[in-house]
């Protein structure tokens, strides 16, 4: 019990917990919109809760990051800036308001204890294995927050985990259901194929200019290029002014005198044990009952020492350490229930000890060997004193740079070079973009919004210094500008009747690939060059792409042979014959496995939004018409 409890905290909990400290929370960063609309700005009322301008844009802001790091060079910044999308995030948060307020109807509240001890088992509060109240409000204030908003989040966590837990576990697939998902995903067909070229139709496709003034007058705004600017901009880095930091000797000395301790490893020590389990608020006649046992398990191993792992095995109700004959590893203090580890650590080596109280119940301990407390030598943590070094005089230098940065670009609004002097950072510049598609560093919101406004293009002047990631601050200016621009005519004639050409081709060829397959149904065989059979699967390869196999498997193949056809992705038009549906005599157990998460997963997610969308029921909303207008 002991082992799972220590690994639990080491776990998922702890990187759950760490994920809530981030600026931008993923599911419960709600401190600010529980205390309600405090400019004064209401776009939306949920019970009576009420829904800001500034919390929406703040949600925006905190999904838009999650979508950019999840999705790397992949992520599209327009998205994130469209109706559709703010609607999204304003939905997702009316869920939530009803979720909780119903959370409250039920009185299902975070214990005091709850609280407590999340707090503890968080690594990044810890100072020496233990929880540090004045590392808990530094990491905190790091990050912008108070303990009161932090444990606010942490109660509003578990409200809304407490409701959700209950309807995810019932979420289970029927048995019939996922067996037939496995044949279908399973199955086969037997195919045989021909396609018709794109050059088999080429003749017939005639395209006049006035076609193609037509389509340019329809689709201008294809044909337009957004406006676009070039900006002068210049970096303050914190990594930057770190690497330039030259440290002496006596400083690297210095520090590794006052801080060995960190770079060593505590004295560690290795043990196991035999629980007699017992809740802490179990009756006492049966945590009598379970140290009675305890007591006479220690009786027999003060008489028997060499039995205590086969004890373990046999008796022992931690199912974790018990088929280990007990044993428990090695660890550090803070890695134990406080009345187990002040045991053990005041143990001798080969020393059983017992009955040992501990919320869990009683424990028969044995001190199985130490490992003493050890410093690494200076020259194998050289380097790690010298980054350490670094970035603490880095950070000072960087806060001092940072407000002589942002008065300078503020001062001398019309250049960057003053600032750029102040801070030995050159003055770069960008290539032609636009707010669409901004160039790094300007995919940072705040940053291209500053550029991109009327004022910023129409004066040139310095926006303010905008951190872009923390530790980067960027200040810029625009050095150039052209306005949105409808190209001519002339420019484009050619890509719009290479357009018309490619559609009416694939017109032209859906209707020649119908009409062949509606006499191949009426028992007719065209004269076709068929290819060899295959034998094709769901998955998409080199015959059919996966608009292919989604036709291929759409077909109905209750009469065979059995004809469909689809667009291929050259140009060509593909007619395929199916022959043959083969099924899987045995299902692959890792595709079974797999299907049944998934089926679950959706279960999953449609009962929850079931239950938000109740809760959303049983809620008074309000939402202003133009709730999600505007930025």
């Amino acid at each position: 019990m002991l082992e799972a409890i220590r690994k639990h905290a080491q776990g998922w909990l702890a990187k759950v917990i760490l994920g809530l400290i981030a600026l931008t929370f993923a599911l419960f960063g709600l401190d600010t919109y529980m205390q309600g609309d405090r400019s004064g700005g209401a776009i939306a009322k949920v019970g009576e809760l009420d829904i800001s301008r500034e919390a929406l844009a703040e949600e925006v802001r905190a999904q838009t990051d999650r979508m950019r790091e999840a999705m790397g060079p992949a992520f599209d910044p327009a998205v994130s800036e469209t109706r559709e999308f703010r609607q999204q995030v304003l939905d997702s948060m009316v869920e939530r308001f009803a979720l909780l307020q119903e959370a409250q109807k039920l009185k299902l509240a975070a214990p005091d204890s709850h609280l407590a001890m999340t707090l503890a088992q968080i690594p990044a509060f810890q100072q020496d294995g233990k929880f540090s109240r004045e590392r808990y409000e530094t990491v905190l204030k790091q990050n912008g927050r108070t303990p009161a908003q932090f444990e606010n989040e942490l109660r509003q966590a578990f409200m809304l985990e407490t409701m959700a837990s209950p309807v995810a576990l019932a979420s289970f697939p029927s048995r019939e259901v996922l067996a037939s998902l496995v044949k279908l995903v399973a199955q086969q067909r037997e195919i045989a194929w021909v396609d018709l070229p794109a050059a088999s139709v080429a003749a017939e496709i005639k395209i006049t200019p006035a076609d193609i003034e037509r389509s340019y007058q329809a689709n201008k705004a294809d044909f337009t290029e957004p406006e676009q600017i070039q900006a002068e901009y210049v970096v303050l880095d914190l990594a930057t002014v770190a690497a330039n930091i030259a440290i002496s000797e006596q400083q690297i000395n210095e520090y590794y005198a006052a801080q060995s301790a960190q770079f060593g490893q505590p004295e560690q020590r290795s043990a196991s044990h035999i629980l007699i389990a017992a809740d802490k608020s179990a009756a006492p006649t049966v945590r009598a009952k379970a140290r009675a046992e305890a007591e006479s398990l220690y009786q027999i191993l003060q008489k028997s020492p060499a039995r205590f792992a086969e004890l373990a095995r046999e008796k022992s109700q931690d199912p974790g350490s018990a088929e280990q004959g007990g044993s428990l590893g090695s660890f550090a203090r803070g890695m134990m229930v406080k009345p187990f580890e002040d045991a053990v650590f005041a143990m001798k080596p080969g020393e059983i000890r017992g009955p040992v109280e501990s919320d869990f119940g009683y424990h028969v301990i044995r001190l199985d060997g130490i490992q003493a407390a050890k410093t690494a030598p200076l020259a194998e943590v050289r380097a790690s004193v010298i980054e350490a070094l670094r970035k603490q005089q880095a950070q000072k230098q960087f806060a001092e740079l940072a407000e002589t940065f942002g008065n300078l670009v503020y001062e001398n609004a019309d250049s960057l070079q003053a600032a750029a002097d102040a801070v030995k950072s050159p003055i770069r510049k960008s290539g032609w973009m636009s707010a669409k598609a901004p160039q790094p560093p300007f995919d940072n919101k705040a940053l291209s919004e500053a550029l991109f406004n009327s004022d910023g293009i129409k004066n040139k002047q310095n926006t303010e210094a905008i951190e872009v990631q923390p530790g980067v601050l960027v200040a810029a200016r625009v050095s150039a500008y052209q306005p949105a621009r409808l190209k001519p005519l002339a420019e484009v004639a050619a890509l719009i009747e290479t357009r018309l050409r490619t559609e009416e081709s694939a017109k032209l060829l859906a209707d020649k690939g119908k009409a062949l397959i509606d006499e191949l149904r009426k028992g007719e065989e065209p004269v076709l060059g068929w290819s060899v059979f295959s034998v094709v699967g769901r998955q998409p390869g080199d015959i059919l792409d996966p608009a292919g196999a989604k036709a291929v498997f759409r077909a109905r193949t209750d009469k065979l042979p059995a004809y469909v056809g689809f667009a291929r992705p050259g140009g060509n038009y593909r007619i395929v014959r199916i022959t043959r549906v083969i099924d899987a005599v045995n299902a692959d157990p890792m595709l079974a496995n797999s299907i049944e998460s998934g089926v679950m997963q959706a279960q999953q997610r449609a009962d929850l939004q079931a239950m938000a969308g109740l809760a959303r029921a049983a809620q008074k909303v309000e939402i202003k018409a133009d709730a999600v207008e505007g930025r």
